[in-house]
């Protein structure tokens, strides 16, 4: 009887996802297949911002699917034709364009930033192209820049022109890694100075048309995208048109707009020397440390690289105002998947989507995320049986990798979907197995501040403020914040 409900639970979904668009393009879909990626994408089905997902095997594309809407106002359904904002996505592109300079001889990895433009503070002959690839330069956040009360959008020649007025890095470079937007705004200047051409010409003759990617394009002020995907803020029931923000103009970080068979074109160019000689191209695909090269995992240029049972996996995800993406490439298993959305991202959710389509697309052979399976349970069997099955995972350490991050990011997801009972019990789990992590005590003070709940949000904010280390401080400002908006 159980086996029964689960197919009539995929048949209820499947009824309610968009068509298979360009089956041409892709091989036969088993129902198995059909049926799991429908799940995946269950939330974006029906009258909703959009996805578009694809899985590359061998060569082939072995599913495009969308699901939703790309432009709600005027009802136009996601296609894997349409074009949405990738953001940190973009950054592969951006390193590739460097890469590209590289090859033509007009700069190498270890020129310095003084050397490219003289007018730069002096800071700059300390910092490498390198270093800017790796998010190992120091510059400063880019939003420092922002003046007050600025209605215009923030472009990268505004990044590099407030760089100019700094004195210092926030730390040495080379000497830590740190996420940073920054360095790849000044790398689309960069490529603009040696190339003689606008950041998006350079992208559309180097890396664009060679490998036929028409649908692709650099976001510009005033330019028209074709098939383009409008982006939204999900919020419980509520969907707001919000597709841009004061620093969506920047192109070099996140700034191109592409299509899931656009991105099948760049993977597979990938494998070749279409752009780069392969031994050229290998080098954006390890760790940089202080010394150099590294086999550990890391970041490389414009790609996060991670390690498997000794498999390398190529990955990155993006997020920017209405949009979400996240790709994962592993070369020795001949397979990536890339995910596009036009909402604004939440958590873990699109990059545990993507490991879930390379588990299931490979057999088993790379784990499937636990919170996959745990909301599977409790989708089909309530939160019961969810939270059974999650003491039964979270000992199995050969089949799955729980943490408690990841369960905190699983709750605050059921949070967002207004889902507070279910997210109650997984809070309560995670209080339990990590006393003194802040996270369950946390999700459980946001809950009861919603249900305005004065005894309980209380006692529960000021567990989180006890347990907070100073990464985790946003977490004890928040509770205090709470604490301070209850009604008296």
């Amino acid at each position: 009887m159980k086996y029964i409900q689960i197919i009539l639970f995929f048949l209820i979904l499947s009824s309610g996802c968009n068509s298979i668009k360009n089956v041409s393009e892709s091989k036969p879909q088993s129902n198995d297949d059909i049926e799991f990626v429908d799940y995946l994408f269950k939330n974006y089905s029906g009258d909703k911002p959009g996805a578009s997902s694809i899985v590359i095997k061998n060569g082939e594309i072995e599913l495009a699917k969308s699901y939703g809407y790309a432009d709600l106002e005027n009802n136009v359904l996601a296609t894997p034709q349409t074009n949405y904002r990738i953001a940190s996505v973009t950054k592969q592109f951006t390193a590739m364009a460097i890469m590209i300079l590289v090859n033509q001889g007009k700069l190498t990895y270890q020129t310095n930033l003084t050397e490219i433009f003289p007018e730069f503070p002096s800071y700059g002959k300390d910092i490498t192209i390198e270093q800017l690839l790796t998010h190992r330069s120091g510059l400063v956040k880019y939003n420092r820049f922002l003046k007050e009360g600025q209605t215009e959008q923030m472009l990268d020649k505004d990044v590099f022109n407030g760089l100019l007025k700094t004195d210092s890095t926030y730390f040495k470079p080379n000497t830590k890694y740190a996420y940073c937007n920054t360095s790849y705004a000044v790398m689309s200047q960069i490529v603009e100075k040696l190339s003689g051409l606008s950041f998006s010409g350079f992208m559309q003759k180097e890396i664009f048309q060679p490998l036929e990617m028409s649908n692709s394009t650099v976001l510009e002020i005033g330019k028209e995208i074709k098939n383009r995907a409008y982006g939204y803020v999900v919020k419980d029931t509520s969907i707001t048109l919000k597709d841009q923000s004061l620093f969506s103009a920047i192109q070099g970080d996140g700034g191109i707009y592409s299509s899931v068979l656009d991105y099948y074109k760049w993977d597979q160019a990938l494998y070749t020397d279409k752009l780069l000689p392969l031994n050229e191209l290998d080098a954006a695909f390890y760790n940089y440390d202080e010394n150099g090269k590294s086999n550990e995992s890391g970041y490389g240029y414009g790609w996060i690289v991670g390690h498997h049972k000794g498999t390398k996996i190529l990955q990155h995800g993006g997020a920017s105002t209405g949009f979400g993406s996240h790709v994962i490439r592993i070369p020795s298993q001949n397979i990536s998947v890339a995910i596009f959305t036009n909402r604004s991202k939440k958590g873990q959710e699109l990059a545990n989507r993507a490991k879930a389509l390379i588990s299931h697309f490979t057999n088993g052979k790379f784990q499937m995320p636990f919170e996959i399976v745990l909301e599977k349970e409790i989708d089909q069997n309530g939160i019961e049986s969810g939270i059974d099955l999650y003491n039964q995972i979270k000992t199995d350490t050969m089949n799955y990798s729980v943490s408690k991050e990841a369960l905190f990011s699983f709750g605050i997801g059921y949070i967002n979907n207004n889902r507070s009972s279910e997210a109650l019990e997984i809070f309560s789990c995670l209080e339990s197995d990590y006393p003194v992590y802040f996270g369950g005590y946390y999700g459980r003070a946001v809950i009861y501040s919603k249900e305005k709940n004065v005894k309980k949000t209380i006692d529960y904010c000021n567990k989180t403020i006890k347990y907070c280390t100073k990464s985790q401080e946003w977490a004890a400002e928040h509770s205090r914040k709470m604490i301070n908006e209850l009604p008296q």
